[in-house]
């Protein structure tokens, strides 16, 4: 009897721990303008992010030029579920990649990576970009220290089964 309890207890558990999935209560980007990978005529003089909820200060935007240097950003402002940044007059033709870092109403930081294309200006050389990581390179600690948790919990509570065990055999 205590081995068919054991053994479903430990199945219950194991179910729970893989069937639940990671907590995303994190704030997302649902928008920006530029709208990820378009193509514009002009350089846009503003980034107007919007997020699925609130937003707290600070937030930062810093914007790539296609030659790697950095476009001066200002006035950034975080209101309700909008970022909007400033972006100084820049002439050249390429991608540019803009990068925010903002914070979530839970307290945690957001940050993430898109790009846009400007078909007018002064032709430069092109520098690559780093790739954004996955959500599941981002949170690998998190993953980790999760696994860890769950280890020691089923642990705890198998332990006193265990004695149970080792007294009705004696």
């Amino acid at each position: 009897m205590g081995n068919v309890l054991l053994r479903g207890l430990v199945l219950g558990l194991t179910l729970l721990v893989l069937g639940s999935g990671p907590a995303s209560a994190h704030a997302s980007l649902v928008g920006s303008d530029p709208a990820d990978g378009s193509s514009r005529a002009t350089a846009p003089s503003t980034i107007v992010l919007t997020f699925n909820e609130n937003i707290g200060d600070p937030a930062f935007v810093v914007v790539t030029a296609p030659d790697g240097t950095k476009v001066s950003t200002s006035k950034v402002k975080a209101v309700d579920r909008t970022v909007t940044a400033t972006v100084a007059d820049i002439d050249k033709k390429g991608r540019y990649s803009a990068s925010y870092r903002v914070v979530s109403t839970d307290g945690h930081p957001v940050e993430g990576t898109f790009s846009y294309t400007v078909r007018s200006g002064q032709a430069v050389e092109q520098v690559s970009t780093p790739t954004t990581k996955s959500f599941v390179h981002r949170h690998t600690a998190h993953f980790f220290w999760g696994l860890l948790a769950a280890a020691a919990a089923i642990a705890l509570l198998l332990a006193p089964l265990r004695r149970r065990d080792d007294k009705s055999n004696a």
